[in-house]
């Protein structure tokens, strides 16, 4: 009985490189194994970075109040002397939102004669409209709201 698994143990490594050896010819040989680990690492940093800017675009412009919430109005504007421009806008925001918004005068050829930066508190309304007088450098004929934000 202990020759014979003698013999089924001997035939079995030979058999099992003769199968290889088929195996080998029908499909070639195993191509040699190259480093790709330093590559791998690259795709994984990049892949990595890549989730985490968008995760970054995402809180910043889809956040609790994005800047696109703010809308600003043209209400209207007098002309008070060559210096001086009164104009009223409306601000709608999210209530209890702070903005920060831009003040544009232009003159007749779109020249800027005048410009303030105006801190609208927050308030319990989400529209609400204000003023303010600005001075220019010389007559100016168009106002407007240039561009609101998040301070």
């Amino acid at each position: 009985m202990s020759a014979e698994r003698e013999t089924v143990a001997a035939a079995t490594p030979a058999a099992d490189l003769a199968s290889r050896a088929d195996l080998v010819d029908r499909y070639g040989a195993r191509a040699p194994r190259s480093e790709k680990k330093p590559e791998r690492w690259i795709w994984m940093v990049v892949g990595i970075f890549v989730i985490a800017v968008v995760a970054f675009w995402a809180t910043t412009t889809v956040g609790p109040v994005s800047s696109s919430a703010i809308r600003a109005d043209t209400v209207r504007f007098s002309i008070l002397d060559d210096a001086n421009v009164s104009f009223d806008y409306r601000i709608t925001a999210p209530a209890g939102t702070e903005v920060t918004c831009a003040i544009e005068i232009r003159d007749e050829q779109q020249a800027v004669v005048g410009w303030d930066v105006v801190d609208v508190p927050p308030t319990d309304e989400a529209s609400q409209v204000l003023n303010v007088q600005v001075r220019t450098t010389k007559a100016g004929t168009t106002a407007l709201v240039k561009e609101c934000w998040l301070p």
